[in-house]
Protein backbone atom coordinates (compact mmCIF):
# COMPACT_ATOMS: atom_id res chain seq x y z
CA UNK A 1 0.00 0.00 0.00
CA UNK A 2 2.86 2.23 -0.07
CA UNK A 3 2.15 3.22 -3.70
CA UNK A 4 -1.74 4.92 -2.70
CA UNK A 5 -1.78 8.01 -2.00
CA UNK A 6 -3.90 8.10 1.21
CA UNK A 7 -3.46 5.54 3.95
CA UNK A 8 -5.77 4.48 6.49
CA UNK A 9 -4.61 4.66 10.15
CA UNK A 10 -6.30 3.63 13.56
CA UNK A 11 -9.82 2.77 13.72
CA UNK A 12 -12.13 3.96 10.97
CA UNK A 13 -13.63 7.17 12.05
CA UNK A 14 -17.88 6.96 13.46
CA UNK A 15 -20.54 7.34 11.25
CA UNK A 16 -21.91 10.68 13.47
CA UNK A 17 -18.82 12.30 13.17
CA UNK A 18 -18.10 12.11 9.50
CA UNK A 19 -18.52 15.37 7.42
CA UNK A 20 -20.67 15.16 4.35
CA UNK A 21 -20.92 18.57 2.13
CA UNK A 22 -24.11 19.18 0.89
CA UNK A 23 -24.85 19.49 -2.65
CA UNK A 24 -27.99 21.24 -4.37
CA UNK A 25 -28.33 21.00 -8.24
CA UNK A 26 -28.49 24.74 -9.13
CA UNK A 27 -25.77 26.55 -11.07
CA UNK A 28 -22.61 26.64 -9.19
CA UNK A 29 -21.18 30.95 -8.48
CA UNK A 30 -17.87 31.86 -7.72
CA UNK A 31 -18.66 32.10 -3.83
CA UNK A 32 -19.63 28.49 -4.23
CA UNK A 33 -16.07 27.12 -5.50
CA UNK A 34 -14.68 29.27 -2.45
CA UNK A 35 -17.30 27.75 0.16
CA UNK A 36 -16.74 23.96 -1.54
CA UNK A 37 -12.96 24.95 -0.65
CA UNK A 38 -13.74 26.03 2.81
CA UNK A 39 -15.54 23.05 3.24
CA UNK A 40 -13.11 20.72 2.08
CA UNK A 41 -10.21 22.08 3.77
CA UNK A 42 -12.26 21.88 7.01
CA UNK A 43 -12.84 18.45 6.83
CA UNK A 44 -9.10 17.83 5.35
CA UNK A 45 -8.09 19.62 8.80
CA UNK A 46 -10.25 17.44 11.08
CA UNK A 47 -9.37 14.19 9.44
CA UNK A 48 -5.46 14.80 10.01
CA UNK A 49 -6.50 16.37 13.76
CA UNK A 50 -8.37 13.20 14.72
CA UNK A 51 -4.96 11.75 13.02
CA UNK A 52 -7.49 9.31 10.73
CA UNK A 53 -6.23 10.11 7.23
CA UNK A 54 -2.72 11.59 6.35
CA UNK A 55 -1.23 12.85 2.87
CA UNK A 56 2.05 12.46 1.48
CA UNK A 57 4.14 14.95 0.92
CA UNK A 58 3.92 15.11 -2.51
CA UNK A 59 0.31 16.81 -2.47
CA UNK A 60 1.28 19.15 0.04
CA UNK A 61 4.24 20.36 -2.09
CA UNK A 62 1.62 20.85 -4.91
CA UNK A 63 -1.12 22.40 -3.31
CA UNK A 64 1.13 24.81 -1.38
CA UNK A 65 2.56 25.39 -4.95
CA UNK A 66 -0.81 26.51 -6.55
CA UNK A 67 -1.68 28.04 -4.06
CA UNK A 68 1.22 30.40 -4.63
CA UNK A 69 0.79 30.66 -8.63
CA UNK A 70 -3.11 32.07 -7.98
CA UNK A 71 -1.61 34.56 -5.24
CA UNK A 72 1.12 35.05 -8.14
CA UNK A 73 -1.81 35.66 -10.77
CA UNK A 74 -4.27 37.66 -8.50
CA UNK A 75 -1.63 40.62 -7.64
CA UNK A 76 -0.53 40.74 -11.06
CA UNK A 77 -3.99 40.98 -12.28
CA UNK A 78 -4.17 44.39 -10.06
CA UNK A 79 -1.17 45.74 -11.02
CA UNK A 80 -1.88 45.63 -14.64
CA UNK A 81 -5.31 47.33 -13.85
CA UNK A 82 -3.45 50.13 -12.45
CA UNK A 83 -1.63 50.62 -15.36
CA UNK A 84 -4.42 50.70 -17.64
CA UNK A 85 -6.10 53.08 -15.46
CA UNK A 86 -2.74 55.28 -15.10
CA UNK A 87 -2.26 55.72 -18.73
CA UNK A 88 -6.31 56.14 -20.12
CA UNK A 89 -5.85 59.05 -17.37
CA UNK A 90 -2.44 60.27 -18.79
CA UNK A 91 -3.61 60.19 -22.68
CA UNK A 92 -6.93 62.25 -21.53
CA UNK A 93 -4.82 64.90 -19.88
CA UNK A 94 -1.98 65.04 -22.85
CA UNK A 95 -5.12 65.40 -24.98
CA UNK A 96 -6.65 68.09 -22.97
CA UNK A 97 -3.40 69.93 -22.28
CA UNK A 98 -2.62 70.71 -26.23
CA UNK A 99 -1.97 73.85 -26.78
CA UNK A 100 -3.85 75.47 -29.79
CA UNK A 101 -1.81 78.35 -29.65
CA UNK A 102 1.35 76.10 -31.26
CA UNK A 103 -0.53 76.52 -34.55
CA UNK A 104 0.41 80.05 -35.03
CA UNK A 105 3.99 79.15 -35.65
CA UNK A 106 3.80 82.07 -38.53
CA UNK A 107 2.55 84.74 -40.05
CA UNK A 108 1.06 82.56 -42.59
CA UNK A 109 -0.73 80.14 -39.81
CA UNK A 110 -2.41 83.19 -38.27
CA UNK A 111 -3.08 84.47 -41.66
CA UNK A 112 -5.40 80.91 -42.61
CA UNK A 113 -6.14 80.55 -39.02
CA UNK A 114 -7.64 83.86 -37.99
CA UNK A 115 -7.20 86.16 -40.81
CA UNK A 116 -5.38 88.88 -39.21
CA UNK A 117 -2.31 89.59 -41.28
CA UNK A 118 0.96 88.59 -38.59
CA UNK A 119 1.21 87.21 -35.63
CA UNK A 120 2.33 90.84 -34.31
CA UNK A 121 -1.18 91.94 -34.88
CA UNK A 122 -2.83 89.37 -33.63
CA UNK A 123 -1.07 89.74 -30.22
CA UNK A 124 -1.43 93.43 -30.56
CA UNK A 125 -5.27 92.81 -30.33
CA UNK A 126 -5.46 90.70 -27.39
CA UNK A 127 -3.35 93.30 -25.70
CA UNK A 128 -5.92 95.64 -26.37
CA UNK A 129 -8.65 93.75 -25.14
CA UNK A 130 -6.87 92.44 -22.28
CA UNK A 131 -7.32 94.86 -19.62
CA UNK A 132 -11.30 93.96 -19.96
CA UNK A 133 -10.86 90.48 -19.76
CA UNK A 134 -10.41 91.14 -16.04
CA UNK A 135 -14.14 92.31 -15.35
CA UNK A 136 -15.80 89.65 -18.10
CA UNK A 137 -18.41 87.07 -17.54
CA UNK A 138 -19.75 84.18 -20.14
CA UNK A 139 -22.44 85.34 -21.77
CA UNK A 140 -25.30 83.02 -20.80
CA UNK A 141 -28.54 84.57 -22.30
CA UNK A 142 -30.92 87.35 -22.74
CA UNK A 143 -32.64 87.20 -19.48
CA UNK A 144 -29.90 86.49 -17.55
CA UNK A 145 -29.13 89.16 -15.03
CA UNK A 146 -26.05 89.10 -13.01
CA UNK A 147 -26.32 90.20 -9.14
CA UNK A 148 -24.06 90.82 -7.00
CA UNK A 149 -23.48 87.57 -5.41
CA UNK A 150 -23.43 85.63 -8.73
CA UNK A 151 -20.60 88.37 -9.72
CA UNK A 152 -18.87 87.31 -6.97
CA UNK A 153 -18.63 83.71 -7.02
CA UNK A 154 -18.15 84.44 -10.82
CA UNK A 155 -14.98 85.83 -9.86
CA UNK A 156 -13.85 83.20 -7.26
CA UNK A 157 -14.60 80.37 -9.63
CA UNK A 158 -12.56 82.31 -13.17
CA UNK A 159 -9.52 79.99 -12.23
CA UNK A 160 -11.88 76.87 -13.37
CA UNK A 161 -11.63 78.32 -16.66
CA UNK A 162 -10.53 75.48 -19.41
CA UNK A 163 -9.59 77.61 -22.09
CA UNK A 164 -7.17 80.72 -21.12
CA UNK A 165 -8.38 84.20 -23.14
CA UNK A 166 -5.67 83.94 -25.88
CA UNK A 167 -7.08 80.24 -27.14
CA UNK A 168 -10.59 81.54 -26.29
CA UNK A 169 -10.30 84.51 -29.15
CA UNK A 170 -8.57 82.14 -31.41
CA UNK A 171 -11.74 79.92 -30.92
CA UNK A 172 -13.69 82.93 -32.25
CA UNK A 173 -11.39 83.71 -35.14
CA UNK A 174 -11.50 80.31 -36.58
CA UNK A 175 -15.22 79.91 -36.48
CA UNK A 176 -15.54 83.46 -38.32
CA UNK A 177 -12.47 82.95 -40.69
CA UNK A 178 -12.89 79.06 -41.10
CA UNK A 179 -16.59 78.69 -40.96
CA UNK A 180 -15.57 75.84 -38.44
CA UNK A 181 -19.02 74.54 -37.06
CA UNK A 182 -19.37 74.37 -33.09
CA UNK A 183 -18.85 70.51 -32.71
CA UNK A 184 -15.57 70.69 -34.90
CA UNK A 185 -14.70 73.77 -32.27
CA UNK A 186 -15.14 71.28 -29.12
CA UNK A 187 -12.89 68.41 -30.66
CA UNK A 188 -10.03 70.64 -31.14
CA UNK A 189 -10.14 72.70 -27.67
CA UNK A 190 -11.05 69.32 -25.88
CA UNK A 191 -14.62 71.23 -24.42
CA UNK A 192 -17.92 70.64 -24.52
CA UNK A 193 -20.45 71.95 -27.19
CA UNK A 194 -22.08 74.39 -25.01
CA UNK A 195 -18.98 75.68 -23.84
CA UNK A 196 -18.08 76.49 -27.10
CA UNK A 197 -21.15 78.88 -27.61
CA UNK A 198 -20.76 80.59 -24.73
CA UNK A 199 -17.34 81.59 -25.85
CA UNK A 200 -18.02 82.47 -29.13
CA UNK A 201 -21.27 84.71 -28.03
CA UNK A 202 -19.20 86.39 -25.12
CA UNK A 203 -16.26 87.24 -27.86
CA UNK A 204 -18.06 88.56 -30.50
CA UNK A 205 -19.47 90.89 -27.76
CA UNK A 206 -16.15 91.67 -26.63
CA UNK A 207 -14.91 91.98 -30.14
CA UNK A 208 -17.29 94.54 -31.33
CA UNK A 209 -16.85 96.63 -28.47
CA UNK A 210 -13.19 97.18 -29.28
CA UNK A 211 -13.25 96.85 -33.17
CA UNK A 212 -16.00 98.61 -34.47
CA UNK A 213 -13.59 101.73 -34.44
CA UNK A 214 -12.28 100.35 -37.52
CA UNK A 215 -14.95 101.09 -39.02
CA UNK A 216 -15.33 104.41 -40.17
CA UNK A 217 -16.75 106.98 -42.69
CA UNK A 218 -13.22 107.73 -44.48
CA UNK A 219 -12.51 111.49 -46.43
CA UNK A 220 -13.06 111.59 -49.87
CA UNK A 221 -9.37 112.69 -50.95
CA UNK A 222 -8.34 109.37 -48.49
CA UNK A 223 -10.77 107.08 -50.81
CA UNK A 224 -9.37 109.03 -53.66
CA UNK A 225 -5.92 108.39 -53.13
CA UNK A 226 -6.28 104.53 -52.33
CA UNK A 227 -8.46 103.51 -55.46
CA UNK A 228 -7.70 100.45 -57.34
CA UNK A 229 -6.13 100.72 -60.81
CA UNK A 230 -9.94 99.43 -62.21
CA UNK A 231 -11.39 102.48 -60.65
CA UNK A 232 -9.02 104.98 -61.82
CA UNK A 233 -11.24 106.23 -64.67
CA UNK A 234 -12.98 109.13 -65.86
CA UNK A 235 -16.70 107.44 -65.09
CA UNK A 236 -15.60 105.70 -61.57
CA UNK A 237 -12.86 107.76 -59.63
CA UNK A 238 -16.02 109.54 -58.03
CA UNK A 239 -17.00 106.19 -56.56
CA UNK A 240 -16.90 106.69 -52.69
CA UNK A 241 -19.21 103.33 -51.48
CA UNK A 242 -20.17 100.80 -52.56
CA UNK A 243 -23.36 99.28 -51.13
CA UNK A 244 -24.90 95.80 -51.19
CA UNK A 245 -27.62 93.50 -48.48
CA UNK A 246 -26.20 90.43 -47.17
CA UNK A 247 -28.09 87.52 -46.07
CA UNK A 248 -27.37 84.93 -42.95
CA UNK A 249 -29.22 81.83 -42.63
CA UNK A 250 -30.86 81.38 -39.04
CA UNK A 251 -32.60 78.90 -37.05
CA UNK A 252 -36.74 79.20 -37.60
CA UNK A 253 -38.07 81.23 -34.88
CA UNK A 254 -40.63 79.98 -32.68
CA UNK A 255 -42.84 82.92 -32.68
CA UNK A 256 -45.18 82.54 -36.05
CA UNK A 257 -44.74 86.64 -36.75
CA UNK A 258 -41.31 86.17 -37.01
CA UNK A 259 -41.04 83.27 -38.71
CA UNK A 260 -43.06 85.64 -41.33
CA UNK A 261 -41.15 88.44 -40.92
CA UNK A 262 -37.54 86.40 -41.58
CA UNK A 263 -38.44 84.48 -44.14
CA UNK A 264 -36.73 85.13 -47.68
CA UNK A 265 -37.95 84.27 -50.66
CA UNK A 266 -34.99 84.57 -52.78
CA UNK A 267 -32.81 82.45 -50.13
CA UNK A 268 -35.72 80.11 -49.53
CA UNK A 269 -35.01 79.91 -46.03
CA UNK A 270 -35.12 81.67 -42.67
CA UNK A 271 -32.26 84.49 -42.68
CA UNK A 272 -31.34 88.18 -41.03
CA UNK A 273 -30.64 90.78 -43.54
CA UNK A 274 -28.35 93.66 -43.36
CA UNK A 275 -26.73 96.41 -45.23
CA UNK A 276 -22.87 96.89 -45.39
CA UNK A 277 -21.33 99.40 -47.65
CA UNK A 278 -17.48 99.28 -48.42
CA UNK A 279 -15.09 101.94 -50.40
CA UNK A 280 -13.36 101.00 -53.65
CA UNK A 281 -10.45 99.65 -51.90
CA UNK A 282 -12.13 96.98 -49.61
CA UNK A 283 -12.42 99.05 -46.55
CA UNK A 284 -15.99 98.58 -44.79
CA UNK A 285 -17.09 101.73 -43.90
CA UNK A 286 -20.43 101.08 -42.71
CA UNK A 287 -22.60 98.15 -41.18
CA UNK A 288 -26.17 98.20 -40.25
CA UNK A 289 -28.66 96.55 -38.05
CA UNK A 290 -30.32 93.13 -38.67
CA UNK A 291 -33.55 93.48 -40.35
CA UNK A 292 -36.23 89.74 -40.78
CA UNK A 293 -35.14 88.45 -44.37
CA UNK A 294 -38.31 89.75 -45.46
CA UNK A 295 -37.23 93.40 -45.45
CA UNK A 296 -36.78 94.76 -48.85
CA UNK A 297 -33.50 96.50 -49.68
CA UNK A 298 -34.72 100.09 -50.19
CA UNK A 299 -36.26 100.19 -46.25
CA UNK A 300 -33.47 98.92 -44.75
CA UNK A 301 -30.78 101.39 -46.68
CA UNK A 302 -33.76 104.59 -45.81
CA UNK A 303 -34.30 103.57 -42.39
CA UNK A 304 -30.86 102.12 -41.33
CA UNK A 305 -28.83 105.59 -41.27
CA UNK A 306 -26.96 105.00 -44.36
CA UNK A 307 -28.83 108.05 -45.99
CA UNK A 308 -27.35 110.11 -42.96
CA UNK A 309 -23.78 109.60 -43.98
CA UNK A 310 -24.42 110.61 -47.98
CA UNK A 311 -22.47 114.28 -48.32
CA UNK A 312 -23.32 116.02 -51.52
CA UNK A 313 -21.45 115.21 -54.39
CA UNK A 314 -21.03 111.56 -53.65
CA UNK A 315 -20.89 109.01 -55.79
CA UNK A 316 -22.58 105.38 -54.61
CA UNK A 317 -22.07 102.33 -56.79
CA UNK A 318 -24.86 99.41 -56.36
CA UNK A 319 -26.86 96.57 -57.62
CA UNK A 320 -29.81 96.79 -60.07
CA UNK A 321 -31.93 96.13 -56.91
CA UNK A 322 -31.30 99.45 -55.29
CA UNK A 323 -32.44 101.16 -58.67
CA UNK A 324 -35.18 102.28 -57.05
CA UNK A 325 -33.60 104.41 -54.53
CA UNK A 326 -32.34 106.87 -57.42
CA UNK A 327 -35.08 109.81 -56.08
CA UNK A 328 -33.69 109.59 -53.07
CA UNK A 329 -30.24 109.61 -53.71
CA UNK A 330 -30.84 112.94 -56.17
CA UNK A 331 -32.24 114.77 -53.09
CA UNK A 332 -29.03 114.25 -51.34
CA UNK A 333 -26.96 115.50 -54.27
CA UNK A 334 -25.72 112.39 -54.88
CA UNK A 335 -25.23 109.75 -58.13
CA UNK A 336 -26.30 106.36 -57.85
CA UNK A 337 -24.79 103.97 -59.92
CA UNK A 338 -26.56 101.01 -60.93
CA UNK A 339 -25.93 98.43 -63.87
CA UNK A 340 -27.97 98.93 -67.40
CA UNK A 341 -31.18 97.47 -67.39
CA UNK A 342 -30.95 94.26 -69.99
CA UNK A 343 -32.19 94.87 -73.28
CA UNK A 344 -35.63 93.82 -74.30
CA UNK A 345 -36.37 90.01 -75.63
CA UNK A 346 -37.34 89.97 -78.92
CA UNK A 347 -40.31 88.18 -79.41
CA UNK A 348 -41.01 84.89 -82.16
CA UNK A 349 -42.72 87.06 -84.22
CA UNK A 350 -40.68 90.19 -84.26
CA UNK A 351 -37.27 87.71 -84.64
CA UNK A 352 -39.21 86.61 -87.64
CA UNK A 353 -39.97 90.14 -89.00
CA UNK A 354 -36.52 91.35 -88.67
Amino acid sequence: MGHMDRVVVGRQPPKDRCLEIPTKKRKSTSNDCHRDSDVTNNVKSHLIDHDYLEYCDTCLYKEEEIRKFKDQIRSLTLELNDLKMKTSVNVQNQLKSRDMLSLLVNDRKVKFYTGIPTKSAFNAVYKAIQPSLKNDRYWKGPSYHCTTLKHKKFQKNRACRKLNPKEEMLLTFMKIRLGLLDEDLADRFQISLSYVSRIFTTWVKLLKRYLSCLVFNAQKDVVRHNLTPSFRTTKYSQVRRIIDCSEVFIEKPQNLVYQNQCWSDYKHHHTAKFLLSINPSGMINFVSDCWGGRTSDKHITLHSGFMDLIEPFDCIMADKGFSNLLQDFTLLHATLLTPPPPPPRQTWRQSNAS
